[in-house]
């Protein structure tokens, strides 16, 4: 595969591992889960723990898409690379998102600051949700070795959507209420997409790493298939069959 065409299957599996962390984080907390949380603390611990809790809950999602896209590459890359890929992404889509904002808010009248501030329109959700389901398809399609589904990934999961907008069009507007606060929905975005590429960049970039230690063994290694001679230096095990121990 040409690298451009490795460069977006990996961002498109980061897309779908860091949005759908990100749609599961917030779930939970609207669900109380995080609320159960804390109480496992003593009360007058609540705001220390919140302070160190929040921000360690955050990078979560961006750990789980740089550990996919490190997986899922050809060879696996060291773990460090695309989640510090991700990190980097996140922060400065973020960054770059909240200056936008600023500049955009110091320019419009009070009357449509209501519009701007309010979730993702439907249509970008929809069109966040094809990329997460393409996105897990290409991650089975890349982790079990199949090329037809991962060609098949991007209009699987449109379809897929389609279906589900037709049957249970309530279910899949209350999945996306998940995402009803601005602040959390700029997060899913950053690290969906600002995440994504970054964790992608840097899995590209160190392409020639990775092609030793123990996960190096999930791929085969072609010998030129001259056996050495009686006599001649090197006439020891062959470099696959070393590799399969």
């Amino acid at each position: 595969m040409r690298r451009s065409g490795e460069f977006w299957e990996l961002a498109a599996c980061g897309g779908a591992a860091g949005g759908i962390s990100v749609w599961v984080l917030a779930a939970a907390a609207r669900a109380g889960w995080l609320r159960a949380l804390l109480d496992l603390f003593p009360r007058a611990t609540w705001d220390g723990v919140t302070w160190a809790l929040i921000p360690l809950l955050l990078l979560v999602p961006m750990i789980l898409q740089g550990a996919v896209v490190a997986e899922v590459s050809a060879p696996p890359r060291p773990l460090a690379q695309p989640i510090a890929g991700s990190i980097g992404g996140s922060i400065l889509a973020l960054a770059v998102a909240g200056i936008l904002v600023s500049t955009v808010l110091r320019r419009i009248t009070p009357s449509r600051l209501g519009t701007l501030t309010r979730p993702l329109p439907e249509p970008l959700l929809l069109a966040g949700a094809v990329v997460l389901g393409a996105g897990s398809l290409l991650i089975a399609g890349r982790l079990a070795g199949s090329l037809p589904l991962r060609r098949a990934a991007l209009p699987a999961a449109a379809l897929g959507l389609a279906a589900a907008w037709l049957a249970a069009r309530s279910r899949v507007l209350a999945a996306m209420d998940v995402l009803d606060r601005i602040e959390v929905a700029g997060f899913f975005l950053g690290v969906m997409v600002g995440g994504a590429l970054g964790s992608a960049w840097l899995a590209t970039r160190t392409a020639g790493s990775g092609l030793t230690g123990p996960r190096a063994c999930r791929y085969n290694v072609r010998n030129s298939g001259r056996r050495s001679e009686h006599g001649e230096e090197g006439g020891g095990p062959s470099l696959p069959s070393m590799a399969r121990k």
